[in-house]
């Protein structure tokens, strides 16, 4: 007998079964790939249409952004509030440099009622002067209780110089009132300045302030022998002469009309009495001296120097 192990007989209509297995499991995956995606498949969110690829492409070869955001457009200056120079000034920025000078002086008044003087004492405070006797900040920024600007104040360190890592940040909140009809809305340039002088010795040994805002000691009221109405105290310069608003120092009254700047052929000034007025600007500068000298024993008259806005002199 043969060790030849016999296999079953395979049936003979198996291959047919089989062919027919194959042809309905094909149609079964044929089927379900072409079922539509629903909206929750990833896929269904992606669009790679023709027309979509085209316009991609299109953007990236011009260089055009896929998204641009509008940047907001700096406030237009009207022209009626412009500094031109060498030209009357308009009654329109007259009106409103009068009014933060009017502003600047109520605040000079109560800080002098509370202090006594125009600036704080260095007798009282000798932390907030350097050792050439100037405020290391400047003297707006001591104006700013006065000004409903507390909490902006209170963030000042006064015994600091002005660009010390903790007041330098601080410029860039400058308050409306130092900024002149025509400053730029991003600005921290003010050009509200005061004449600072010094204390001059006469033949006879006496001092004299050459102007209400002298080196050291400040001055009071009763320092302006010719009369408060009779001396300047704050006035607006030209573009040329804006400085931060929180730096010390001021215009040098031995050249006054130089120190002016590139201004309007008027100034709007600010008298120590609080009031304002426009007066000439090519005016010599011994008239100049005058008018910023509180003890000179001169009076001015106003008549011959004040003109109106917009009038040609």
């Amino acid at each position: 007998m043969s060790a030849t192990r016999l296999l079953p007989a395979v049936p003979e209509n198996w291959n047919r079964c089989l062919s027919t297995f194959s042809l309905c499991l094909f149609l079964l995956l044929v089927s379900a790939g072409c079922q539509k995606p629903q909206p929750g498949d990833s896929t269904a969110e992606k669009d790679d249409s023709p027309a979509t690829s085209a316009e991609q492409a299109s953007a990236k070869e011009s260089g055009a952004p896929a998204e641009t955001v509008a940047e907001p457009e700096e406030p237009k200056i009207a022209p009626e509030m412009l500094t031109k120079a060498g030209k009357p000034m308009t009654a329109a920025r007259y009106k409103a440099a009068g009014n933060q000078l009017k502003q600047i002086g109520l605040a000079l008044h109560n800080l002098h009622e509370e202090a006594r003087y125009f600036l704080p004492s260095q007798e009282e405070h000798p932390e907030f002067y350097d050792e050439n006797g100037r405020l290391k900040v400047s003297w707006r920024v001591h104006l700013l209780p006065y000004m409903d600007q507390k909490p902006l104040y209170e963030q000042f360190k006064l015994d600091e110089a002005w660009d010390s890592p903790n007041n330098a940040p601080l410029a860039k909140n400058m308050p409306e009132v130092f900024k002149s009809p025509d400053t730029p809305a991003d600005s921290n340039k003010t050009r509200f300045r005061v004449f600072e002088g010094k204390r001059e010795k006469n033949s006879e040994g006496d001092e004299k302030m050459t102007t209400l805002f002298p080196l050291g000691q400040p001055a009071s009221m009763r320092d302006a022998l010719d009369g408060t109405s009779n001396t300047i105290i704050v006035v607006e310069v030209g573009p040329d002469k804006a400085i931060e608003w929180t730096k010390p120092g001021g215009l040098n009254p031995a050249q006054p009309k130089a120190e002016l700047g590139e201004t309007a052929s008027q100034i709007a000034i600010l008298k120590g009495d609080g009031s304002i007025s426009l007066v000439k600007k090519d005016l010599e500068d011994a008239q100049w001296k005058e008018m910023i000298g509180p003890q000179d024993f001169t009076r001015i008259d106003w008549d011959a120097i004040e003109v109106k806005p917009g009038q040609k002199e």
